[in-house]
C-alpha cells in the first residue's frame, strides 16, 4: 500500500516539476527569439550611433517588450522614450545636407542602458 502511494506521489511530483521546467525553458526560448532583432539593432547603434540606423519594426519591439518582466518593462520603455527624444533633439545638418548627431555621449549612455535588457536568458 505505501509502496504504491510513494510511487504515485513521486510520479506526480516528477510530472509537475518536469512540466514547470519545460514551461520555463519555452519562455526563455521565446524571449531570446524576441530579443534577437532588438539586440542586433542595439549592437550596431551602440558602436557607432547614426541618425540613419534602421530601428526594429513596431511589431519586433512590441514582441520584445511583451516578453520582458513587468519591472523591467517600465524601465526599458522609459529609456527607449529618452533615447527617441535624444535621437531627435541632438540631430543637426551640415551645409551639404548630411544629418549627424551634435554629441553622441548621451545617446551612447541610453543605448548601453537599453542593451542591458536584451541579454539572453
Amino acid at each position: 500500500m505505501t509502496t504504491g502511494l510513494i510511487s504515485f506521489l513521486t510520479f506526480f511530483l516528477g510530472l509537475l516539476l518536469g512540466n514547470w521546467l519545460a514551461i520555463g525553458r519555452d519562455k526563455r526560448k521565446e524571449f531570446n527569439e524576441a530579443a534577437t532583432p532588438v539586440r542586433g539593432w542595439l549592437l550596431g547603434a551602440r558602436d557607432d550611433p547614426s541618425p540613419y540606423d534602421r530601428w526594429p519594426s513596431e511589431q519586433e519591439m512590441d514582441r520584445f517588450v511583451h516578453y520582458l518582466f513587468a519591472w523591467h518593462r517600465t524601465s526599458f520603455l522609459k529609456h527607449l522614450k529618452k533615447y527617441r527624444e535624444l535621437h531627435h533633439a541632438l540631430q543637426a545638418q551640415d551645409s551639404a545636407g548630411q544629418v549627424f548627431y551634435r554629441s553622441d555621449s548621451e545617446i551612447r549612455d541610453e543605448l548601453n542602458e537599453l542593451f542591458k535588457y536584451t541579454r539572453p536568458r
